[in-house]
């Protein structure tokens, strides 16, 4: 009986550890290396594509992080932990020449190497928080590098469907004001950083105005105005 329960509190434990994982749809957003060191996900062409986790049957998962190439993870999870066990590792081999060429390579070099890099039974470890409705995923792999994900764009592929007005920014990259036109009044204005954080909110009050950018910390940040499409810039 006792042993019946505790199979039962493992399986239980198992299932509540990856519904989340599971359930939603994550996009790399930075990483942290084990000395600290932080690197935004760079701008890429056609944006940064779904990470996904999926079922391989009984306790075994595979996590497909993807940027411009996928890093695949294979594994096992704890029951009642949050560590992942290892099972196999891939990356695919394309080969990007796109805008911000030098940034995405090497972006993308990081994300296969953080998930290929460990060997067989090597130990990962996920956390998920809950900000409002933002929910991060945070993985660490076993030298104590860190990923980080976000499970919502700043804006979804299906408000992008709906979104035919565009606005225009200069100059960009920015170092002190951001200038914007073509813009209608008492629309809701918001910058957020790649993280997916809110870091700025306004109204507009013309077809014309400006932003002084000298808040912000050097980076890449996401501009969106309420029935507009988005538009990524630079901090410098």
């Amino acid at each position: 009986m006792k042993k019946t329960l505790f199979l039962l509190l493992a399986s239980s434990l198992l299932t509540a550890q990856t519904s989340e994982l599971l359930s939603n749809s994550w996009y790399i957003s930075k990483m942290v290396t084990n000395s600290g060191q932080t690197t935004n996900t760079p701008l890429i062409d056609g944006g940064v594509l779904a990470s996904t986790f999926n079922s391989a049957g009984g306790t075994s998962y595979v996590f497909n992080s993807k940027y411009y190439n996928t890093s695949l993870l294979g594994f096992g999870i704890m029951p009642g932990s949050n560590n992942m066990i290892k099972t196999a590792g891939g990356c695919t081999l394309a080969y990007y020449n796109g805008g911000n060429a030098f940034a995405v390579r090497n972006y993308d070099q990081k994300n296969c190497d953080v998930y290929n890099d460990g060997g067989y039974a090597s130990v990962y470890n996920y956390q998920i928080t809950t900000n409002c409705n933002v929910k991060t995923l945070v993985i660490t792999d076993p030298s104590g590098n860190k990923v980080y994900y976000n499970n919502t764009l700043q804006l979804s592929t299906k408000e992008n469907e709906l979104i035919k007005k565009v606005f225009t920014i200069y100059p960009n990259p920015v170092k002190e004001d951001l200038h914007i036109e073509n813009i209608e009044k008492n629309l809701t204005l918001k910058i957020f950083d790649l993280s997916g954080k809110l870091v700025y909110e306004t109204t507009t009050a013309d077809r014309k105005m400006k932003i002084e950018t000298n808040t912000l910390q050097k980076g890449q940040y996401i501009l969106s105005i309420e029935n507009y499409t988005s538009v990524p810039f630079i901090k410098e």
